[in-house]
């Protein structure tokens, strides 16, 4: 039972709930029946080993050690998605567990940072320093992400050019369709916009709990979330019809330049956001 009680068990749901959120989160923006069947079977995981965590719990420190506020997080956690299963297993409420993902993850990512029954202060530390880690990694590949929709969103504006100006070139097969040049810079964002909403919930977390002085109008910060909100908005955009086609890439090509800014920006004049453990 030592892996009940190692920080991998609590790294690994921490991940399956992060894509549980990216899958339902596809699924929210654009109705997809696979995306939507891996982001409940990822959640009924998540519940499966939660269910396991707190049976261990009881039997080796008794019921008690969920009577508090503190440590009662993590079965009102597991309520939560038990609910949202049953719910969604019922009647077919598939944007259920796109929210339910999302305060789940919240609220399980601060119930395991607090010293409960079952978790040595060691333990809570660790979960503390690796927990950046984890944020970090998700950040990166939101950056990713990111990028790869703006390579995409370069290439159709390239083949949109070409298509104007009737250069039928061996250029024009190689970029490929402005369908599908359209569809994968969409797609990447829409794994890009969740990954990043995680890290971002992880980082606050972590910046609460282990800096003395956590400044919400940091500039690192104040970006994070204003490049967030730019790529919300272009899924908002997206879904409504409002931008379409060229306009679409044109406004992703600007998120990415906002989100190239921030970095460069608020690495000269962020005060914390120095890595360190």
């Amino acid at each position: 039972m030592a892996l009940l009680e190692s920080s991998f068990i609590y790294h690994l749901l921490i991940l399956l709930f992060a894509w549980s959120i990216v899958f339902s989160f596809i699924d929210f923006i654009d109705t997809n029946r696979m995306a939507s069947r891996v982001a409940f079977y990822l959640l009924a995981i998540v519940w499966v080993f939660s269910s396991v965590l707190m049976i261990y719990t009881i039997s080796q420190y008794s019921l008690y050690s969920f009577i508090t506020s503190r440590e009662g997080l993590y079965i009102y956690v597991w309520i939560i998605i038990s609910l949202s299963l049953f719910i969604n297993w019922v009647v077919k409420l598939e944007y259920l567990v796109f929210f339910t993902n999302v305060v789940s993850f919240l609220v399980f990512s601060l119930s395991i940072l607090i010293p409960k029954a079952g978790k040595t202060a060691t333990l809570v530390d660790q979960l503390k320093s690796e927990l950046l880690y984890i944020h970090i990694g998700l950040a990166f590949l939101a950056y990713g992400a990111f990028t790869l929709s703006f390579i995409f969103s370069v290439m159709y504006i390239f083949q949109y050019v070409l298509l104007k100006k009737k250069k039928w070139s061996t250029h024009l097969k190689k970029l490929g369709s402005l369908g599908k040049l359209e569809k994968m810079f969409i797609t990447f964002n829409l794994f890009g916009v969740p990954l990043m909403l995680t890290s971002l919930i992880l980082g606050v977390i972590w910046a609460s709990i282990r800096l003395h002085t956590f400044v919400w109008y940091d500039m690192k910060v104040i970006g994070s979330f204003f490049v967030l909100i730019m790529y919300s908005t272009f899924m908002y955009l997206k879904v409504s019809n409002r931008f379409y086609g060229k306009s679409l890439c044109i406004f992703n090509i600007c998120c990415f330049l906002v989100l190239f800014g921030n970095y460069v920006v608020s690495n000269l004049y962020s005060k914390f956001h120095l890595w360190s453990t």
